[in-house]
């Protein structure tokens, strides 16, 4: 991918050298359009599942830095790869961040680092203006467990996942309200999963719709926060909420920043369009990637209080107009010629432009952004 993503390339190899081996043996379209299931058994087996895991409990102990970096390499060689691993990090990462929330949750990770398990994101982050962990899934207590109802679509790695987690809204018997999150395992027979993804793009991340029919979690697989605000500091109220939905707004930026720096690199190697062109396409690229590097140094700092939240929410829609500046730049120096002779440049163009449809949109966040930021 030329000179334009070496430090990034490097720290993709330091991480997983097999999965760049793949990566690099494999056209874009290629991967794009080839079957889930060879994406999903190449992350588990050369991926390594378990890189935000604490070395202590089985992982790679990799910094939020390191995870962007990997994230923007991934994205430039196959969006639907980098897709799978945003939703499945960002998950895991913030169940790590969140041990001080959610103590129980350790064994959680001990067995998705050593069993190098997929982990699939059935949070509800798909809802504007909604908290992360704040859940619509129906939890009911059971003699040895829970009983949940509910669905998630989109949820990549539908057909994939090993293990899949949510946040629950339970309240107990005495009207106590209890914010936890739970797993579930791929063979379950409570997990049913339906068809919902019928565009051609990002297929291979195979999104489509998990339906919780009445599954049945153990004690040991849900875990409740013993952190309520009222217990808390005031600049740690809501913390728990911010853990997953601060590393998903580093990790999707990351990766869709990859895919426009995939459209840059091969506008900048045609040598075509203005020196003035080129600059600003390299000033874009430079920017976004320095502010994303700024979010990930702070989430390595573990900030995540509601004005870091709206810091990462104000990055990722500053990076997401970067990218789209980025993909319309170097589409117009490309020219109509290669957008007629490559497939691969009209796919991209597309696929950059699906940030704006992650959650959270900028218009749900306006008054959030506006409360905290000024």
């Amino acid at each position: 991918m030329s000179m334009l993503l070496q430090e990034e390339r490097n720290c993709a190899f330091v991480l997983m050298p097999e999965m760049v081996a793949f990566l690099e043996s494999a056209s874009l379209l290629e991967l794009e359009q080839g079957e889930s299931q060879l994406l999903a058994r190449q992350f588990r087996a050369f991926g390594q599942p378990g890189l935000t895991v604490t070395k202590a409990l089985g992982g790679g102990g990799a910094s939020a830095v390191e995870m962007a970096q990997l994230q923007t390499w991934v994205g430039a060689h196959c969006p639907s790869l980098a897709m799978m691993m945003t939703m499945h990090h960002h998950t895991v990462a913030g169940m790590m961040a969140g041990m001080q929330f959610f103590p129980d949750i350790q064994g959680l990770l001990t067995t998705v680092a050593r069993e190098k398990l997929l982990v699939a994101s059935g949070f509800s982050e798909g809802r504007t203006q909604t908290p992360i962990l704040e859940s619509r899934m129906a939890v009911k207590k059971h003699a040895e467990g829970y009983v949940v109802n509910g669905s998630k679509k989109p949820c990549t790695m539908t057909h994939h996942f090993d293990a899949i987690t949510f946040g629950v809204n339970y309240v107990d018997p005495e009207g106590r309200s209890h914010v936890g999150i739970g797993m579930g395992f791929a063979d379950d027979p409570g997990i049913e999963r339906k068809t919902f993804w019928s565009v051609p793009y990002l297929q291979a991340a195979d999104s489509h719709e998990v339906v919780f029919n009445n599954l049945f979690v153990p004690e040991a697989m849900m875990c409740f926060s013993t952190a309520v605000d009222d217990q808390l500091e005031d600049a740690q109220h809501g913390m728990g909420n911010n853990l997953c939905a601060i590393w998903f707004q580093l990790l999707a930026s990351a990766s869709y920043l990859g895919m426009a720096s995939a459209l840059a690199t091969r506008a900048l190697s045609g040598h075509k369009g203005s020196q003035d062109d080129r600059a600003m396409l390299l000033i874009d690229l430079q920017g976004a990637t320095m502010a994303l590097r700024g979010l990930a140094a702070s989430i390595d700092e573990q900030r995540f209080s509601h004005a870091d939240l709206a810091r990462a929410q104000a990055t990722r829609f500053c990076v997401q107009e970067a990218v789209n500046r980025i993909a319309s730049r170097s589409f117009d120096i490309l020219g109509g010629m290669t957008f007629m002779s490559s497939e691969e440049v009209a796919y991209l163009l597309v696929v950059t432009r699906l940030l704006a449809f992650h959650p959270t949109s900028r218009l749900a966040s306006t008054a959030f952004l506006c409360e905290q930021l000024s």
